[in-house]
């Protein structure tokens, strides 16, 4: 009887190694399957995490806001705004001195990165090309709406301006601007046209002598139509805004009317 017990208790011990050998098994079995799709899942959600970010732009890309932001610029500054697009760079002077509003507000939305990767969506032959909108088709803004100021001697060629509709007030602004290249188109609603008082466009500031040739690159793309879409894409791809010391701030004159 004893041999036979000793003999149960041996069979019983072998089952109960047996049984923690394969349940040791599983175990590793799961532990290679679960390593396996972490190393395909992880960067899997490491690239959706990223798309995810890409899409909604994050707090450096917002498109879209409440209300306009509160910049105060700096007295005795100059502010200068360089966008950078496809066709190359223009140099803007912002005018905070006669419209510190306006600066404000294209500032604000250049830091934030609201203009990067956006359009150049409209170009007028020998007139104007536009851009700023985020939905590329001239009808969208940031969210608000803003008075701006207008200029006190008009616009001329090398003009920046904020766009807006014909049923819009005077100076009201959003994140659409358009930059005058020429002064009297073929169409003939060059610079007479938008020279009539009052002023309707505020006034954000003057390309550089140096960087209107860009601005008449881009505008070289106008569609058969004189007015609509650029044959050719042209993106912003940043805008980046300076500041430098001057007692002169916002005043520099614009580029003047070419013959």
């Amino acid at each position: 009887m004893a041999k036979q017990a000793k003999r149960e208790r041996q069979k019983l011990n072998r089952e109960a190694r047996r049984q923690a050998e394969l349940a040791a098994a599983r175990r590793r079995k799961q532990w290679r399957t679960g390593r396996t799709i972490a190393i395909f899942a992880v960067p899997l959600v490491i690239l959706f995490v990223v798309l995810q970010l890409r899409s909604s732009g994050g707090s450096e890309t917002q498109r879209t806001f409440s209300k306009p932001g509160a910049v105060t610029l700096k007295p005795d500054t100059l502010y200068t705004a360089t966008i950078d697009t496809s066709q190359g760079k223009m140099v803007v002077n912002l005018d905070s001195t006669n419209a510190p509003k306006s600066a404000e507000n294209f500032v604000f939305l250049a830091r934030k990165g609201f203009y990067d990767g956006l359009t150049f969506h409209r170009v007028a032959k020998d007139f104007v090309i536009q851009g700023g909108d985020p939905k590329g088709d001239g009808s969208g803004g940031p969210g608000y709406k803003i008075q701006a100021e207008t200029p006190p001697n008009g616009y001329q060629v090398g003009s920046v301006a904020w766009a807006k509709s014909q049923q819009e007030q005077p100076g009201t602004a959003g994140s659409q601007f358009f930059i005058v290249t020429s002064p009297a188109p073929a169409s003939g609603q060059g610079l007479d046209a938008i020279n009539q008082q009052p002023y309707q466009y505020g006034i954000i500031g003057n390309t550089t002598s140096d960087s209107l040739g860009v601005a008449q690159k881009i505008g070289a793309l106008a569609p058969a139509s004189g007015d609509g879409k650029p044959t050719k894409k042209v993106t912003i791809k940043k805008v980046t805004i300076a500041e430098s010391p001057s007692s002169t701030a916002g005043s520099t004159p614009a580029v003047p009317p070419s013959s």
